[in-house]
């Protein structure tokens, strides 16, 4: 804007002084040209007069009685009055004569100028007029004397400098009205290109969202909406790159997530192969253990890529499977039996109907109530008990810890969010669990819902069902029982 104003500027004065110098030199060409004029009709004038004061000199002569020197002078200044009036003087033996106009000439300085002039209008300044004067010598038997004739011109000079005024106000007045009609033009023709460089601006800065008007029909519509166009592709693509990569940190951190109670099972039973002598049929089962989660590990490395929507091997993310849940719930309790035992906290298990089956993703059911477990078991004083209850509408799992602010429960799912981070960092967690959990749920198209109480346990519940449920149709039908046991069992 400041180079536009630069420009404009320079260009307005550029423009009025070449308006003014053009003028100028028209007005003083046609001032030139008016006092040449003026002076050939003057020299006209006054060679007629010459003649007429010759004549009647001669005539006023021959009239004379006395033809002395002073009856010639007196008829020679009746004659030049008759003659040229108020407009003439002349001059005869180093002075002036006869002089009836209101000025005082320099005799000699006309003279001398009349004799250097080389076609230039005479013009002299006396008293603030302007004036044209005629000179000429006359020497003949009659009179020897210097004629001056003179006409004020200063009605010419002031014409032209009225002239002169009301044309620069007239170029002042056109250029302000047309300067103000280019600026609006210019404006209204670099306001989209202002817009367009404070959006720019606004982008490079991180605003992705700011766009521009399109309401104009010309190029510069066009520009804008080409712009536009760019800005939202750029959005679009800084959306996606912000979205991998969240992904990818939700990847990797829910990744080493998931290592870690496999991997402690895995040691765990590596340390017992190790250090204690075990039976044949007993060394097998550890073996088998560590293969099978070794195997589950593979699995889960694909699973976690899928479900963070990275790994596109497969149209769909789900290896759907029917299986038992009685049986998969028994090998959920082996698995976190090692870790479980550490606090002495129990894991009770029970399933209604006992062959109750479902269809599922095996490996990420499995993550998901491992995740579940390990989050209660890290909640649970030592000795407390967790139950993980299966029926044909919801799974629940259930503790009987320290429980989940009001506050907080809303937040739980989040990524990244610990509700006590101190006490989650020292036990290893890293705020990805529950959020793993929502998203396998999601993909299952199952629903799962959290309650919880201060300092009386918290209960994650799995709903089975694809719609239409209510919260008190997903409970245990002997909740009276399962409630008189939690009342036995202290925390």
């Amino acid at each position: 804007m400041k180079l536009f104003r630069k420009i404009f500027l320079q260009a307005i004065l550029g423009f009025l002084l070449i308006s003014q110098l053009t003028m100028v030199y028209f007005l003083y060409e046609s001032q030139k040209q008016t006092l040449m004029d003026q002076r050939k009709s003057q020299e006209i004038i006054f060679t007629d007069k010459i003649h007429e004061f010759t004549r009647k000199l001669e005539e006023s002569l021959k009239l004379l009685k006395n033809n002395d020197a002073d009856g010639r002078k007196l008829a020679a200044v009746q004659s030049f009055r008759d003659v040229f009036g108020n407009y003439g003087a002349f001059y005869q033996q180093g002075e002036w004569f006869y002089n009836a106009t209101p000025y005082e000439f320099d005799y000699m300085g006309i003279s001398e100028a009349n004799g250097e002039n080389n076609g230039e209008v005479p013009i002299q300044t006396i008293d603030g007029r302007k004036l044209m004067i005629t000179f000429t010598q006359i020497s003949d038997n009659s009179i020897q004397a210097g004629i001056l004739y003179y006409q004020d011109v200063t009605e010419i000079y002031q014409r032209t400098e009225r002239l002169f005024l009301k044309g620069f106000l007239i170029t002042v007045f056109l250029l302000v009205a047309g300067g103000f009609i280019i600026w609006k033009s210019l404006f209204a023709t670099m306001r989209p290109l202002m817009e367009l460089k404070k959006a720019a601006a606004a982008i490079s800065e991180g605003n992705y969202q700011i766009r521009v008007s399109e309401g104009r029909k010309d190029e510069l519509g066009e520009l804008a909406g080409s712009f536009n166009h760019m800005a939202a592709t750029i959005e679009e693509s800084i959306q996606k790159l912000t979205e991998i990569n969240r992904r990818q940190q939700q990847m990797l951190g829910s990744f080493a997530h998931e290592l870690k109670t496999p991997m402690t099972a895995i040691i765990g039973y590596s340390d017992t192969l190790l250090t204690v002598r075990l039976s044949d049929k007993r060394r097998e089962q550890a073996l088998q253990y560590i293969q099978k989660e070794c195997s589950r590990l593979s699995r889960l490395s694909v699973k976690i890529l899928e479900l963070t929507g990275l790994y596109e091997e497969a149209k769909s993310g789900l290896n759907l499977q029917s299986f038992q849940v009685e049986k998969f719930l028994n090998n959920i309790k082996d698995l976190t039996g090692f870790i479980l035992k550490q606090k002495n906290i129990q894991l009770e298990v029970l399933c209604s109907p006992y062959d109750l089956q479902k269809t599922a993703d095996v490996d990420l059911l499995t993550s998901f109530v491992l995740n579940l477990v390990d989050n209660a078991g890290k909640a649970s004083e030592e000795g407390g008990k967790i139950r993980i209850t299966a029926e044909d509408k919801a799974l629940t799992v259930e503790d009987y810890g320290c429980g989940i602010a009001p506050e907080d429960l809303k937040r739980v799912t989040e990524a990244f969010y610990m509700v006590d981070k101190s006490r989650s960092r020292k036990e290893g967690g890293a705020g990805l669990g529950l959020a793993l959990c929502k998203e396998i749920a999601d993909l299952h198209h199952w629903k799962m819902s959290v309650e919880s109480e201060p300092e009386k346990g918290t209960r994650v519940i799995l709903s089975w069902l694809q719609c239409g449920y209510k919260m008190e149709d997903i409970r245990p039908k002997d909740s009276d029982i399962l409630e008189a046991e939690r009342t036995d069992d202290p925390v």
